[in-house]
């Protein structure tokens, strides 16, 4: 029984001397090193960072095991500034990478300053994109839409150099392009250009109708005539 106990002893005191061994961080940092070693980072805070210059004592930003999805790392602030956020930058370049706002939400890619839920400065590819625009463009059909007439589309056009409800090259340099708005507007003309077409083709089934009776009515002259010249030609 005094062996086992003595063993038990020794593995404790074995595992307790190699975790010893492992340096915590702060004494690798204070000692501006570097090491190849494992750092267990066993607090609920995980790694907090000092962020503001004022106040060395102030810990905003925290990287941390999520403790609502295990096995996620979690990237936390604590201040409301409208500055702080997290940025992800490459020192090489020069360049932010990535940055997320704080206090909006707002995530930029190239740009620290998101203006948006997600801006990006430059190209994105996408196999896919889904927009939800608040209002489609079917109401042009219904019976109570006024259907501008072409005359009135051609003086619009004279007049501004763009299409009615189309924004201007002017406004959309000042206010860039809502997408979902623009696609709706674009299929409201295309709807209208549709009912302008099925109007026109109406109309010409009308004509071509109108010069089909007329020329019934021409050829039942010529044959009453043809009629009449044979009867006279005969006596």
């Amino acid at each position: 029984m005094y062996r086992k106990l003595l063993f038990i002893f020794v593995l404790v005191g074995l595992a307790s001397g190699a975790y010893a061994q492992i340096p915590n961080l702060e004494a690798v940092t204070t000692q501006g090193n570097t090491t190849t070693n494992k750092i267990s980072v066993r607090g609920p805070n995980g790694f907090a960072f000092v962020s503001d210059p004022l106040n060395r004592t102030l810990k905003s930003h925290y990287l941390k095991g999520s403790p609502a999805d295990p096995g996620v790392v979690r990237f936390e602030c604590t201040s409301s500034a409208a500055s702080a956020g997290w940025e992800f930058y490459n020192s090489d370049s020069g360049r932010t990478l990535l940055y997320v706002r704080q206090a909006t939400g707002n995530v930029g890619i190239g740009t620290a300053d998101p203006k948006a839920r997600l801006a990006v400065n430059g190209e994105m590819l996408a196999k896919k994109v889904r927009v939800t625009p608040n209002n489609w463009s079917d109401f042009v059909f219904e019976p109570s839409y006024q259907l501008p007439s072409l005359q009135q589309v051609e003086h619009y056009i004279a007049m501004h150099k763009h299409l009615p409800d189309i924004p201007s090259a002017k406004e959309i340099s000042e206010n860039d392009l809502e997408l979902g708005e623009n696609q709706a507007k674009l299929l409201q003309k295309i709807e209208e250009m549709t009912l302008y077409l099925i109007a026109q083709e109406k109309a010409l089934k009308e004509r071509e109708q109108r010069i089909a009776e007329r020329q019934q009515l021409l050829n039942e002259r010529e044959r009453r005539l043809s009629e009449l010249e044979a009867k006279v030609g005969s006596k």
